[in-house]
């Protein structure tokens, strides 16, 4: 299946699938779903996959805010027309939409939740379909990075050049001016002048006193009582697979707050036979490598722009990031942030669909956006963390893949999506601007009782947002006053609708769709598993005849064969309902071990093997001793950035 013509046949199969799912629930659906897959065969014989990877989800979106404001309304999207000229339900899928609203698009009061789990199915399967987008829509994401990397603010300190000065930090607040987009020239610490906006006039203030709170059931910041680690992605100053240990740059403002004694090698004495050879000589500490923009394919409307983060950068951010992540706990944020699971989040978002207490909030580029203005103000009471943090910013970003872009350009964002300090910063800014708006709200006193009390009915997982439904306006005011963006279209207030850490939810009732992420190939193992794993879900889904498609599609390679296994097991493998045998797999008896063995496909994939020089290793083995989880078993000398994946035939236990 490598052209554009047996993918639409997949599509196609798998859309015969889903719709015979639906007859076999609702047999009086019979007519209208073999309708709908006539209707269906039409639009892609037309316009191709777009019309599955754009047109349908598009309508899955605008059927989303259709169903949070009670009314069916015309979607102006090709092949959606209404059927009738007097009605706004479309030709496609009436059937389904017609148990859901009356024929004026009115929701009605008992909607069949089947069917919109099935028309949300139908239209926005294919959503995160993993083919490469047109080359103009990376571009212009390319072009929409640099544009709002230019409208955030300005910080108020030197985050750029010369020395870091945190002198004074204390007397900045969020209740300082936020300069505007033309402003070039900004005082140095804030300034008298209030803002010119409709944010609550208390929350500022609120917002101000919930951090320093947070800041001082913290602690203190020193970088030698917490942890590093290396992860398995891309940095900007190495190739593919090269060893990590290995710093190639350990720049001058880094060493400033990580020694790179004490944070590169594994003890001083490693440390002084590199100095005496030179190593440190010209380039090593004077070089301040930029970040590396990448396009890693999300749908097809466009990429995700991540940046990967110099060796030296990253290694040492992560000390903040451990930092940041483990004292949560012992702070009144412990009961809205939970970032080892996003579990609470859902939870309360069906919860929020039955009872309509809380709202959901989706935030646009959310990384982008968040400025070292906010970040100095959010972390004032702890300048030698701002200076940790000054330490480990990438000042700047390049990038090759769009020649009208700028090619190297100086970043104002506080920290790119692929630095390990984005996620937990926003993650405490966000949360911070929730709980001090809601002490603003409801007027309650400036106290840590408030904050836990406020935290508590708060959940922030990264720039997923659930907050109550009495205070949604001024927090949606305030995100917008620090000139963070909020995704409407993934915000739900009203109805029964909601939306957060990939579960959508309505009326109590859990409607998240199944995703199809690829066409399995022999040439790309990791689509198979793909496969295996859309397979087992479909099947928790209850879409029994869809699943089966999935797997005769990977069986049809006649290349791979995967073993029955337990839906509890944790194996990979076809997941049984039904008491499946595992027959169609070799079998021995196994001496040394003592057990039946069948012969099945394993996905396998060797780190490659770098030269690397001893000390290097030893830091490897202290690092990576410390996360048995992790690294169970430990490969000296191996880089951390694994091979490609590959399937391999292996003996394994029934």
């Amino acid at each position: 299946m490598s052209n554009s013509k047996s993918y639409d046949e997949y599509v196609l199969g798998l859309y015969d699938a889903m719709l015979k799912d639906i007859v076999s629930r609702c047999p009086g659906l019979r007519t209208e779903c073999e309708r709908d897959y006539k209707r269906l065969l039409s639009a892609i014989n037309q316009m191709g996959l777009p019309f599955v990877l754009e047109v349908l989800p598009a309508f899955g979106k605008h059927l989303d805010q259709c169903l949070a404001n009670g009314l069916l309304t015309p979607s102006h999207l090709a092949h959606f027309r209404p059927y009738n000229r007097r009605v706004a339900i479309p030709r496609l899928f009436k059937g389904l939409l017609l148990r859901v609203f009356d024929v004026n698009g009115v929701l009605r009061s008992d909607p069949d939740v089947q069917s919109i789990r099935d028309v949300r199915q139908l239209s926005l399967a294919f959503k995160r379909f993993r083919v490469n987008c047109p080359e103009p829509k990376v571009w212009k994401q390319i072009d929409e990075f640099f544009k709002t990397d230019s409208e955030v603010i300005v910080g108020s300190l030197n985050w750029d050049f010369g020395d870091f000065d945190s002198d004074g930090v204390r007397d900045l607040q969020f209740g300082d001016h936020v300069p505007s987009e033309s402003d070039s020239v900004l005082p140095l610490f804030g300034g008298s002048e209030s803002t010119t906006s409709n944010i609550h006039p208390d929350a500022a203030a609120a917002i101000q006193f919930t951090a320093d709170a947070i800041c001082a059931e913290l602690g203190g910041f020193n970088p030698f009582d917490w942890k590093s680690r290396h992860g398995p992605g891309a940095v900007a100053d190495l190739r593919t697979g090269e060893y990590k240990y290995s710093f190639p740059t350990w720049p001058s403002k880094l060493d400033a707050s990580f020694p790179i004694a004490d944070f590169a090698f594994a003890n001083y004495g490693e440390w002084a036979d590199a100095e005496a050879s030179g190593m440190f000589d010209g380039r090593f500490l004077d070089h301040e490598p930029p970040a590396r923009l990448l396009a890693v394919p999300k749908t097809f409307s466009g990429p995700r722009l991540i940046c990967s983060e110099p060796t030296s950068g990253q290694w040492c951010q992560q000390i903040i990031r451990d930092f940041l992540m483990r004292r949560v706990r012992d702070t009144s944020f412990s009961s809205a942030i939970r970032f080892d699971s996003q579990d609470r989040n859902q939870d309360l978002a069906l919860a929020a669909s039955l009872h309509e207490s809380h709202s959901t909030i989706d935030l646009s580029s959310a990384s982008d956006r968040i400025s070292c203005w906010v970040v100095e103000r959010l972390f004032r009471l702890r300048p030698e963390l701002l200076e940790c943090m000054y330490s480990v910013r990438t000042r700047s970003v390049t990038q090759s893949i769009d020649r009208k872009s700028p090619q190297t350009s100086r970043l104002r964002k506080f920290s790119t999506m692929g630095s390990a300090l984005t996620f937990p910063v926003q993650t405490y800014l966000f949360t911070t601007l929730v709980v001090g708006t809601i002490l603003a709200t409801r007027g309650w006193d400036h106290s840590f009782r408030s904050i836990r009390r406020a935290a508590r009915e708060v959940r922030v997982f990264g720039d997923d947002l659930i907050v109550p439904i009495d205070c949604h306006d001024n927090v949606v005011d305030t995100l917008t006053h620090f000139r963070l963006k909020v995704n409407s279209a993934k915000t739900f207030r009203n109805g029964k609708f909601r939306e957060s850490c990939g579960v959508e939810a309505y009326d109590g009732n859990d409607i998240t769709k199944v995703s199809f992420l690829s066409v399995p190939l022999v040439s790309k193992p990791a689509s198979v598993l793909s496969c295996i794993d859309t397979h087992n879900n479909l099947l928790s889904a209850g879409w029994y005849a869809t699943a089966i498609h999935v797997k005769k599609t990977v069986d049809r390679l006649k290349r791979y064969s995967f073993r029955w296994v337990d839906q509890k097991s944790g194996l990979i493998g076809w997941h049984s309902l039904f008491g499946e045998s595992n027959h169609h797999l070799r079998r021995r008896w196994n001496e040394e071990l003592q057990r039946v063995e069948v012969r099945t496909c394993c996905p396998t994939s060797g780190p490659g093997r770098t030269p690397s020089d001893r000390g290097s290793m030893l830091l490897q083995y202290f690092t990576e001793a410390m996360y048995p989880p992790v690294s169970r078993e430990i490969r000296l000398g191996v880089a951390a950035l694994k091979s490609p994946l590959k399937l391999r035939w292996r003996w394994v236990p029934v």
